[in-house]
């Protein structure tokens, strides 16, 4: 379950049985192209999520359709659940910031890896989050950008 208290917006799942904003089952956005896709990016609070942070950022802009920094990791990881963003990375959360979105963004059709394409856990700290459709793409251009993670 994650709450967006402003919008009054509850986003849920449970495995097996799909996810849900309010009452209203939710799927993940159609893009198909890096070209077309709207990504979030976390705002770590510390130069060594920051910096690889920005580098992603700084390399995925051109590629993109525009990139956006919201605030909170649960709430990109529903928003990517429900058609509002095509992706979200961050290269160091905690499981708090995920469990629950992990679950309905897997539950929407997403795909949840590490950003070097592993399957996500709940130990799992650098997360990239999509529509599935773009995630080869944007991990291709992390992949170039050198960001898996916090930097040394």
């Amino acid at each position: 379950v994650i709450m967006d208290p402003f919008r009054q917006e509850l986003f849920w799942a449970s495995a097996g049985n799909g996810a849900f904003l309010n009452d209203v089952a939710i799927v993940t956005g159609p893009e198909t192209e890096l070209g077309d896709a709207v990504i979030a990016a976390g705002s770590p609070p510390n130069m060594r999520s920051i910096t690889p942070s920005l580098r992603g950022v700084s390399a995925l802009m051109p590629e993109c359709r525009t990139i956006r920094m919201l605030g909170s990791a649960a709430l990109h990881l529903a928003w990517v659940a429900c058609g509002r963003l095509s992706a979200y990375f961050e290269p160091d959360l905690n499981s708090w910031d995920t469990a629950a979105g992990a679950v309905i963004l897997r539950e929407a059709g997403g795909q949840i890896t590490d950003l070097e394409g592993n399957d996500f856990q709940i130990t799992t700290r650098a997360v990239l989050a999509s529509n599935r459709h773009t995630h080869q793409s944007i991990l291709n251009v992390l992949e170039g950008a050198g960001v898996k993670g916090l930097d040394p």
